[in-house]
């Protein structure tokens, strides 16, 4: 045969060598151009709106595109903001406006902005042509809750612009008939587009190992390369002067040297057995993982009806890292609990109030061998009959009122009148800008003080009926470092007061010492009120207050004033002048608002706890409040020993890292588990360059970590620092507000909670669920699938080509090592088209090797054969050498059956070609029966794509070989072939001695050395075989459930092994159980004295456990080889021996040894 080269050292034709390239390139830059293709149309329509600007003395309508800074716009309701825009004035009285920001930061609440009154009368074409001014102001960012500004209005008139006057590009105008405003930001200068930056590229840790196995199999091809080219130049060297019978060059015996044709063979080998890089492996998993991101879309367990929340998985690149976490970092607002708070007590002079009980008092009363039950009737949360007594005659009843004030005026709270009966005061909806604010507001409302009514200037309240206005004169506003917001306003007797409202520690530092100088008590039991909030896991805040005399407050307001007109550093400067006012306060009393677990937290963490995953929650809350939320949601537990990290600098925390790492390795020595606590001031000092990693060590020992009282940026520090010093850890991280935003980019995985906060966790994440008790469902069911599927679409298509293309340099040896191809170039460019593909396709997304019922109920499945071992590179290369063994089967049992040829039916020689198809049947046999051998989980899908493949295999060489179009050489090759005894014995012979030794492996695997899923398996198939006798109660499951480690699951005790037990005296007690009931025994042989069977314990949850018995007696012996299990008395268990519940009372007696 001679071989045409199209390219000097290519003994293929550049169709069949690019054409796998180009299809696989094409499909990406198919759908990478129908991305672009939808970004420019979606860019084309945004670019093309219209808006009204005023020029040449009137409105006109002009794009989106054209719109300049400077620009005079008016836009109506409804309509989207085209740029970033300074209000003037507002159709509304008062200046007033509402916007909705959800396209910017995902609150679906609406905010309002106020024109100042200064510019609320320029809304006509006449004055506005008038106006002659400017605006200086910041340099573009992207800090949308913040805007330094101000209008040079005349030349001796500045005015402040501050985020009240900042309509945003993205926001859309809400009940406001129109506004205008004069453009400041365009394009890309906008805060929208400022903060459009790209999520940070994340790549899964299979996708990268999959290029370093990539690398792997290019070395390997370059060793065949090396060998081949190193065999062609010493074949020609020999046998060249011999070679007349080949013709050419090598009968008139010009010939090149055997060092250039060693120097070709080398790169004819490459190309020859390229198919041994998988290229389309890129384009399946992208579909399967596509697929499996629609499957969890489509989870209906993980939908949240009350929300019409589905799970969302925004990225499909990383579904199989969800399937090897090892860390998971969580907030707790909002993510473990519910982020709805509900006012529930208080302290007001000294007195405490509020009869109700948490879920966590009630916990906590529990780990302490008590019983609480919360006495209050249906109604509010807050009850206390006391209250409103002390508020009519008591020496406290000025606190209590001016309590009430406080809550109801003290906030930035919007209220939205009722459509069909806007009066009624009890109908008002608050907008808050926090769930906190709005609880409080709703309080006061409940306790006869109804704020009502807010304007630029005034706040409004009505108590007991009456209306009563205050003017409002300044708001000093809550941010995280200040910790707290105030308002400024002249009650109805003309005093100036200030009511302040923030957490304890800054309250405290601000009150009048010259008050409680000589009576510390109103503190004192505020202070101990507040601690009693805090274990009972209430989110509290501390209210106070001062009277400003006149002058003091006009001396301080030009302070203010002028700080607010600064454009550098506006915010530090303004945050100054607060700390002048904002002392020698008056102690009202706090407030203790409950903010509920959601639904199913506890069984969520216990659930990730038994599957290995260790659990960080990073919360802005007391370290209280954060503890004994921690015991309720069973992060905590009473074996637990609380080590808390102290210390008031670094030298200080330091000491206290190694003191307590010392006492957690000797915890562990003696079987103690650690629960670590810290609060963000020692964070700060622990994160430091030569205490991190002592941190990082201690908190490796432990459990459980729980951070208190840190902010945004050490969430994301926390999980760098695991993230970068851990090896080989997986990281998620998860919460719903935008402080965790930070966390959620910088982790392996982010997941979002669609919560109370908005959607700017959700946006910046990988994942987005509803509840946090759905996070069990995305990681132990969908992620332990995704990533044993994943790795195993790779590690077949891999094996295939491998056993398709190693093929080629065995021919070489009978080929003068001359690179001829053994199969027809067209089917090899078609063998991981049609042949093999669909197969691996549908198991990387159906396959389950058990079921998401046993998933769930035994979670140290994630850890236990998931972890680390799937994608190693041991296994990597079991599935390589596999790979060469069934080429050299299918490659030499066909050569040596047809070692003296085979005469076909006509009595001619069968031919090469022949030879050829002979061997590709058996490729396309045991590849997709290989296939099928390691599926677990079968469907019509699956018998359809694995026998069609085969099947589309016969049809296409009959059609290809009957028409003459497609090649001679081939022609009715396939009539020939399949007529002839020969062929389907050797197809037999050669699938049975590739298979035989999987089949075997497995057999005995399964049987005598089982992994965990494979008993769960068992399990799963006696259940469905007999389901009456194999039903557990869900009494006893739930029973289960509630039980201590010591009386454990077998298969939920141990995440190394399910069969064993790590500890001896732990299975000593498993082995005492006097309910074990075998369900299935099969002995190993007739003869054999020791038996293999698996038992039954309905206490344990329907547990498995493998048995091992010494004898039987033959009476109980059936024909099947199982004997009857409900008549006998005694076993031995692991060579020990235990009493069994029977339903018999008379039994045969079995002989014991």
């Amino acid at each position: 045969m001679q071989n045409k080269l199209y390219f000097p050292f290519s003994p293929l034709t550049p169709t069949v060598s690019v054409v796998p390239l180009v299809f696989v390139l094409s499909v990406t830059a198919i759908r990478e151009a129908y991305e672009d293709f939808l970004r420019h149309r979606s860019d084309k329509e945004i670019n093309n709106r219209l808006v009204e600007v005023l020029r040449e003395g009137e409105w006109q309508k002009i794009f989106w595109k054209n719109i300049r800074v400077g620009d005079i716009t008016k836009i109506y309701g409804k309509e989207f903001f085209p740029a970033d825009i300074a209000l003037l004035s507002t159709t509304e009285p008062k200046g007033m406006c509402y916007i909705d920001t959800c396209n910017l930061d995902g609150e679906t609440n609406l905010k309002v902005r106020q024109a100042l009154p200064e510019t609320n009368e320029l809304n006509s074409i006449e004055k506005l042509s008038k106006l002659n001014s400017s605006i200086a102001c910041e340099l573009p960012n992207n800090n949308i809750n913040n805007f330094d500004g101000t209008l040079n209005l005349t030349q001796d008139e500045k005015l402040s612009l501050t985020k009240t006057q900042l309509l945003l590009r993205g926001c859309a105008l809400k009940n406001t008939k129109s506004i205008i405003g004069i453009v400041v930001f365009t394009g890309k200068d906008t805060k929208l587009i400022r903060n459009s930056k790209e999520v940070p590229s994340k790549r899964s840790s299979v996708e990268i190992e999959l290029n370093s196995r990539l690398i792997t199999i290019f070395l390997f091809l370059s060793t065949i390369g090396i060998v081949g080219g190193l065999m062609s130049g010493l074949w020609q060297n020999k046998w060249e002067k011999k070679s007349w019978y080949l013709g050419g060059k090598y009968q008139s015996g010009v010939t090149s040297s055997p060092v250039y044709t060693g120097f070709t063979g080398f790169f004819s080998f490459i190309i020859v057995t390229n198919v041994m890089i998988p290229i389309s492996l890129y384009v399946t998993l992208e579909i399967v993982k596509l697929i499996q991101s629609f499957f969890i879309n489509w989870d209906k367990e993980m939908y949240h009806e009350e929300t019409d929340t589905p799970a969302k998985a925004r990225t499909s690149n990383l579904t199989e890292e969800i399937g090897i976490i090892d860390y998971i970092f969580s907030d707790k607002t909002g993510t473990l609990t519910c982020n709805i708070m509900e006012f529930m007590k208080c302290s007001v002079g000294g007195i405490s109030y509020g009869e109700g009980i948490t879920e966590v008092a009630i916990a906590a009363a529990k780990r302490n061998g008590k019983e609480l039950k919360d006495t209050r009737k249906e109604g509010p949360a807050f009850q206390d009959r006391n209250f409103l007594q002390n508020l009519a005659s008591h020496e406290t009843s000025e606190y209590i009122q001016e309590f009430l004030i406080m809550m109801g005026i003290c906030h930035t709270v919007l209220p939205e009148a009722d459509e069909e009966d806007p009066d009624n005061l009890d109908k008002l909806v608050y907008q808050a800008a926090s769930p906190d604010e709005g609880a409080l507001a709703n309080a006061a409302r409940m306790l006869g003080y109804k704020f009502c009514d807010r304007t630029p200037g005034t706040v409004s309240i009505s108590i007991n009926n009456k209306k009563v206005t205050y003017e409002l004169l300044n708001i000093l506003e809550f941010n995280s470092t200040r910790k707290r917001m105030s308002i400024i306003v002249r009650d109805p007797e003309g005093n100036i007061i200030l009511y302040c409202k923030g957490a304890d520690n800054v309250i405290y530092e601000r009150l009048n010492p010259k008050i409680y100088q000589q009576d510390n008590k109103i503190p004192d039991l505020t202070l101990e009120h507040l601690g009693e909030f805090a274990t009972e896991g209430l989110r509290t805040l501390c209210f106070a207050s001062r009277t400003i005399e006149e002058d003091q407050y006009l001396e301080w307001n030009k302070k203010f004033k002028k700080a607010n007109t600064e454009i550098k550093d506006r915010k530090n400067k303004v945050m100054a002048v607060c700390e002048e006012i904002e002392v020698n306060l008056k102690l009202v009393g706090c407030s203790a608002i409950e903010d509920k677990l959601q639904d199913g937290v506890p069984d969520a963490i216990e659930l990730l706890a038994r599957a290995g995953i260790k659990l960080w929650v990073l919360t802005g809350d007391k370290q209280e409040t954060a503890i004994n939320i921690g015991f309720a949601c069973s992060l905590l537990t009473n074996e637990m020993d609380l080590l808390v990290i102290e210390g008031d600098n670094e030298k200080q925390v330091y000491q206290s890292l190694n003191n307590l790492n010392d006492k957690a390795k000797s915890n562990n020595k003696k079987g103690i588990q650690n629960a670590l606590i810290i609060t963000g001031r020692c964070l700060t000092s622990a994160l430091l360059a030569k205490n991190k990693l002592l941190f990082l060590e201690f908190g490796k020992r432990c459990v459980s970590v729980i951070c208190c009282r840190v902010s945004p940026l050490q969430k994301a520090q926390v999980v760098d620092l695991v993230r970068e010093n851990v090896k080989n850890s997986k990281c998620l991280a998860i919460g719903d507000g935008a402080n965790d935003v930070s966390m959620i980019q910088a982790a392996h995985v982010g997941v979002g909670i669609s919560g109370q906060e908005g959607l700017q966790a959700v946006m910046s994440s990988d994942y987005a669920i509803a509840q946090f008790r759905f996070l069990t469902r995305l990681l132990l069911v969908h992620g332990r699938w995704c990533y044993k599927r994943a790795t195993l679409v790779i590690l077949y298509s891999f094996y295939k080509n491998v056993a398709f293309s190693f093929m080629q340099i065995l021919f070489g040896y009978f080929s003068g090592w001359s690179a001829q191809t053994l199969f027809p170039a067209i089917f090899m460019s078609i063998y991981n088209v049609f042949f093999t593909s669909l197969p691996i396709l549908v198991i990387g997304v159906l396959d389950q090797d058990v079921s998401a019922k046993s998933e769930l109920k035994h979670p140290q499945l994630y850890s236990g054969d998931n972890r680390n071992n799937q994608f190693s590179f041991k296994r990597f290369w079991v599935w390589i050498i596999e790979g060469v063994y069934h080429a050299c089967v299918m490659f030499f049992i066909p050569t040596l059956f047809y070692k003296n040829d085979m005469l076909r039916s006509d009595g001619k020689d069968s031919g090469f070609w022949l030879f050829s198809i002979l061997i590709y049947s058996c490729v396309v046999f045991v590849v997709n029966l290989k296939c099928a051998i390691e599926t677990t989980f079968w469907t019509w899908v699956h018998h359809v794509t694995i026998w069609g493949s085969v099947a589309v295999w016969f049809i296409f060489v009959l059609i290809f070989s009957n028409s003459f179009f497609f090649s001679s050489d081939l022609y009715q090759i396939g009539n020939v072939l399949f007529k002839l005894p020969f062929f389907w014995l050797t197809l037999l012979f050669v699938v049975t001695l590739c298979l035989l030794p999987d089949i075997l492996i497995k057999f005995y695997q399964r049987n005598y050395s089982p992994k965990d899923f494979q008993i769960i398996q068992e399990q799963e198939r006696i259940e469905k075989k007999n389901p009456e006798g194999f039903e557990i109660e869900k009494k006893q499951s739930e029973k289960f459930s509630t039980k201590k480690n010591d009386q454990g699951n077998l298969l939920q005790s141990s995440s190394e092994n399910l069969l064993h037990q790590e500890e001896s005296n732990e299975e000593d007690h498993l082995l005492n159980q006097k309910n074990w009931e075998p369900i299935s025994y099969k002995p190993t042989s007739t003869e054999s004295s020791k038996y293999l069977g698996y038992a039954f314990n309905p206490d344990f949850g329907g547990s498995l456990r493998l048995l091992d018995a010494k004898r039987v007696a033959s009476d109980f012996k059936e024909e099947s080889g199982f004997f009857n299990v409900q008549n006998f008395k005694k076993y031995a268990v692991l060579n020990k021996e235990i009493n069994l519940k029977t339903d018999t009372t008379e039994s045969s007696e079995i002989d014991e040894i």
